[in-house]
């Protein structure tokens, strides 16, 4: 049994530094440049967010960019509160009519007036704080419907849609 593990320790050890390898060139011959013209490969080369599938530690970005980019990363998403959500008894239900009744989770747009799944992300309000989810729900707080709000937190997936599942800040609402 010990020379079991000293055979995989071995073999584990000879596949793990034996996979870097270091670039040789020939005589005269130069590597390619680099993307963007410098050192650090053309990340972080401008100030719009996602052009290279680059986010930053709290860029804003809207709804959209939010549905389609992959972001590693904490950001504000800018949007409209559109409707509510829940995924109560394992089903997941969303509303965009005037009469609400969940309260776990609001859907955000980039057009207060969107009315389609497709258009939104849901974020998550049972994870964080009772205050957060009293002030922000549509089913005591009709009234919120249409307005803008920035939330801060990582992509993720929630009730079946790409959305935020913790809070970590707010505004609300904003210009």
């Amino acid at each position: 049994m010990k020379k079991l593990r000293v055979i995989m320790l071995v073999l584990v050890a000879a596949l793990t530094l034996g996979s870097c390898e270091r670039a040789y060139f020939e005589e005269g011959e130069e590597p390619a440049e680099t993307v963007g013209g410098d050192d650090n490969g053309g990340w972080y080369d401008d100030d719009t967010p996602g052009e290279n599938g680059d986010f930053a530690l709290g860029d804003e970005v809207d709804v959209q960019t939010f549905k389609t980019s992959a972001i590693y990363t904490q950001v504000w998403v800018k949007g409209y509160i559109v409707g509510a959500a829940t995924g109560a008894n394992n089903r997941n239900r969303y509303e965009f009519g005037p009469e609400f009744t969940f309260d776990t989770a609001i859907l955000l747009a980039d057009t207060p007036d969107a009315s389609d799944i497709d258009e939104v992300i849901s974020v998550c309000l049972t994870g964080g704080s009772e205050s957060r989810r009293s002030k922000l729900n549509l089913k005591d707080h009709p009234e919120n419907k249409g307005q803008r709000i920035a939330v801060f937190g990582f992509q993720d997936r929630y009730l079946g849609l790409f959305g935020i599942k913790t809070i970590d800040a707010y505004e609300f609402p904003t210009e």
